[in-house]
């Protein structure tokens, strides 16, 4: 070691000693507990001080930047280095920062000046320093909570050890010390004398040992005496100094008719987080194999780095939420009374009964596994690339619990539903808990600087990782953008022979009427149609598992089906027959509940509900949701009969948009896993079909979308996040077509403010129709399209999509620049060849970029117009 490194190593001893003198001072608290408490504190950190280790090339790197390492956060070192990125990492703390080279900002995964906090107190002041926050469950189905700052960092529990390109922490949270659950409370006569006392060669140990028993001659068992702490503490030493291990001790205490005993366990989590550098990202994993927990105190939930990036009551900025089309949370908003934000990702998950989250709390679903924060001219954007389908984003501003903004990402580890049981006349709830997810968990971190950190920046640096992730191609350019209609083929309806009822269907819109339909819109100027057809097969819209194909003989049956297929290749209109595959409507016709649903923990077959289309409230449409397991049988059987129908397109209903699990005990199928099933059989459809709509658009079906309808255009407007960006939009233009919901079922059915939306976020018309009266849905389970009669919309529709049409013609194709807001109400979008749009959504006119734009009007800068 040269001279050089020799001193800065000294250097940096010398820092570790004045850091951890400096932490003490900051936590005052820790100096009234009693002494017994310090010395078991200070041979912990003792025995911590053994296991860390550093890595020989960070001390290099510390060594070959000099005086740079003098500019590093107190207490911290670099452990990895390359050109864009430096680690750091505080030994003592285990805290760890990013710094970006270009710009000097350090993101760190807490406040570094956490201890000038004026706001949090006891716990809230402990989470600060925490890098994981956990909940977890008891006996009864109990929640609590425990963060690794008190229960695993101050009492040193956890070690460090380098990896490639980073480092790895692993932490042992909670009491890491045997109690009355390692000495078995009964154990046989001859396990006790063989298996214990046997391997004890010193004579005093065995006495001492044998004291602490009692033999009940009856029985021919040992049983444990009443012990005070300090005798359970030795009697625990002596046993782990011979092997004997708490799983032995229960099982003898089984073996000899012991009752179970209550509270002799302590919540005790095994966490390990890993950091790695990856070109200009920071690489979060969780190796969830590695992870452990108890079974007296299951863990729920956990939240990993919740206060990464945290930002201070002095900066300026906003926090990015997925919330639909994507929402900002000013910092620092003054507003005390707002809720913190929380939302799971691709909305909730049908299955576990405690997600305590419904439908209707959720107008908009979150699509897309990101979130981000901007610190005035600097920002950071993470993306969740697994462990997505369990994450919920979470965020809250500064001012209620502590003096930071912080948004991060939770994970639901494991889920419990009360079960009752019945003795006589008494009931009692007993929770059952699902396995544990076992996927894994990991987050990107990217960093952003001047004009590209804010949430274009985030945006377009998503598309960038999805085309280079999955391959997306850009959309293939027409002279004019799309014109989505869906059409209602068949319902089901109630009918009654002579006073006995029964079921029937009823065509609303026939094979014939829909070309009657494409031919009215060609000959008003729409080209360019792409067709929804929806209820065309097995029984109409709730149709039967699709594993067999039978267009519905109302409509026209297999014959007038080839007619509108070969129709539309005619025509160049793009068909895309409908199928659910996850909704189950129908139990018999190939799907037994039985066999084929998804299960509650309770093991009853798992059942959703069609959500009121303006309340969001449940209706009474109810449906089977279908086990993940077999979702590639029934893709498959499905293709053999879809394929000799020459659609050239298929419609998938809820492959993009439904996400729920598996979660009886014994064969938890987690969402994680759900999705890449549906992601599987997404690339398998559009393998054997070719073209794809897809609802919803969640993240793990992009890329094999096309179409996609439904999309999010708005967010959900929650107090705490006002300011809505087309952020989905900004992501997918000029890689996908989208649109949003049918134009005639928005809440105020306002063609204007519609159309305004489009020109902002660059999407496509889409109406849902029917052709016949419409009192033929009266009283039927579609009663809620009783507006979707075609002629009460066909001359709004040609209208607003012309008018739309001669911007979006204009940049078809093209990806989104730039967006940002003029005013309240006024937003600019640049297309990729620099045409603008600016849109006013206010009912006064306004002056913007030097000309005046009407109310509900908007102006181009740059194109034809």
């Amino acid at each position: 070691m040269g001279k050089k490194t020799k001193w800065i190593v000294i250097a940096g001893c010398c820092l570790a000693l004045s850091t951890a003198i400096i932490l003490h001072e900051a936590f005052p608290e820790a100096r009234t507990e009693p002494d017994i408490r310090a010395e078991k504190k200070a041979a912990a950190e003792k025995r911590h001080s053994a296991t860390v280790k550093t890595n020989p090339e960070a001390e290099v790197t510390v060594a070959a930047i000099g005086e740079a390492a003098a500019e590093l956060p107190a207490g911290m070192r670099v452990v990895a280095e390359n050109s864009r990125l430096q680690l750091l990492l505080n030994d003592k703390t285990t805290e760890a920062a990013v710094r970006e080279k270009r710009s000097g900002m350090i993101w760190s995964t807490n406040p570094l000046d956490r201890d000038k906090d004026s706001i949090a107190t006891s716990v809230n002041k402990a989470e600060l320093a925490s890098q994981l926050i956990l909940s977890y469950y008891n006996d009864r189905g109990h929640e609590s909570f425990i963060n690794n700052a008190s229960e695993s960092i101050e009492k040193g529990q956890f070690e460090i050890a380098p990896i490639d390109n980073g480092v790895r922490i692993v932490y042992e949270i909670g009491s890491s010390e045997n109690g009355l659950g390692a000495i078995p409370q009964v154990v046989s006569k001859e396990r006790f004398e063989e298996r214990i006392l046997g391997q004890i060669e010193d004579e005093s140990v065995r006495n001492r040992l044998r004291s602490r028993f009692f033999f009940n001659e009856e029985r021919s068992v040992y049983e444990r005496k009443k012990m005070q702490d300090y005798i359970v503490k030795d009697v625990v030493a002596i046993l782990e100094s011979i092997g004997y291990t708490a799983e032995e001790a229960k099982r003898d205490s089984e073996s000899a008719g012991a009752a179970k005993e209550e509270g002799n366990e302590a919540p005790r989590f095994v966490v390990p987080i890993s950091y790695e550098l990856d070109g200009a990202n920071l690489v979060v994993r969780v190796d969830t194999d590695a992870m452990e927990d108890t079974e007296a105190f299951p863990l729920h939930d956990m939240q990993l780095l919740p206060f990464f990036g945290a930002a201070g009551m002095a900066e300026e900025g906003y926090m990015f939420v997925p919330d639909g089309s994507g929402a900002l949370i000013a910092l620092n908003d003054t507003n005390k009374g707002t809720r913190a934000y929380e939302a799971p990702l691709y909305g909730p998950d049908r299955t576990p009964l405690d997600s305590g989250l419904t439908l209707a709390q959720y107008t908009q679903i979150s699509r897309l596994p990101v979130f981000g924060v901007k610190r005035g001219n600097e920002a950071m954007f993470a993306v969740i690339e697994q462990g997505d389908a369990v994450a919920s984003i979470r965020a809250d501003t500064s001012g209620k619990l502590n003096s930071y903004n912080r948004i991060g990402a939770s994970f639901r580890m494991k889920n419990m539903e009360p079960v009752e049981f019945r003795a006589g006349s008494v009931t009692r709830q007993v929770p059952k808990y699902s396995q544990s997810y076992d996927s894994g968990i990991t987050l990107r971190y990217g960093f952003l600087s001047g004009d590209s950190a804010d949430y274009v920046g985030m945006a377009h640096s998503y598309r960038d990782y999805l085309v280079k992730r999955y391959g997306l191609t850009r959309v293939q350019k027409t002279s004019d953008s799309p014109f989505v209609l869906e059409l209602i083929g068949s319902i089901p309806v109630r009918e009654t022979f002579l006073g006995i009822p029964y079921k029937s269907v009823e065509p609303v819109t026939t094979f014939e009427q829909a070309i009657d339909l494409m031919d009215a819109l060609q000959a008003q100027g729409v080209y360019q149609i792409r067709l929804k057809y929806s209820g065309w097969f097995n029984k109409g819209y709730y149709h039967s598992f699709p594993d067999t194909i039978k267009p519905d003989s109302v409509l026209g049956g297999r014959k007038g089906f080839a007619e509108l297929a070969g129709y539309a290749q005619e025509r160049n209109i793009e068909l895309y027959p409908d199928v659910a595959f996850q909704r189950v409507y129908v139990n018999g016709k190939g799907f037994r509940a039985s066999r084929d649903a998804a299960r509650f923990l309770n093991r009853k077959s798992a059942k959703s509900y069609k959500p009121d289309i303006v309340t969001t409230n449940p209706s009474d449409m109810e449906y089977y949701l279908l086990s993940p397991r077999k979702l590639p049988k029934v893709v498959s059987e499905f293709l053999d009969d879809y394929a000799p129908l020459g659609a050239g397109g298929i419609s998938l209903r809820d492959l993009g948009e439904d996400l729920n699990s598996e979660v009886t005990p014994r064969e938890t199928l987690n969402r994680q896993e759900a999705a890449e099933l549906a992601a599987s059989a997404l690339q398998t459809i559009r393998d054997a079909v070719g073209r794809t709509l897809l609802s919803g658009g969640n993240a793990y079906a992009i890329p094999y979308a096309d179409t996609i309808t439904d999309a999010p255009l708005e967010s959900s407007h929650f107090n705490i996040a006002p300011e809505q960006v087309p952020f989905y939009s900004i992501v997918l233009r000029g890689y996908a077509d989208i649109s949003g919901a049918p134009m005639n079922h928005g809440k105020d059915q306002d063609p204007r403010s519609t159309l305004l939306k489009m020109l902002e976020t660059g999407s496509n018309v889409f109406y849902q129709w029917f052709y016949e009266e419409p009192s033929a849905i009266r009283d039927t389970k579609l009663n809620d399209l009783y507006s979707s009669h075609y002629a009460n919309w066909l001359d709004e529709a040609v209208g607003v999509y012309k008018e739309a049409n001669a911007v979006l013609k204009q940049v078809q194709g093209q990806t989104i620049a730039d967006h940002r807001k003029l005013a309240d109400g006024v937003y600019e979008t640049t297309y990729e060849k620099g045409l603008k749009v600016i849109v006013n959504y206010n009912k006064a006119a306004v002056t913007a970029q030097g000309a005046a734009i009407e109310a509900l009007g908007y102006r181009v800068i740059g194109g034809e117009l």
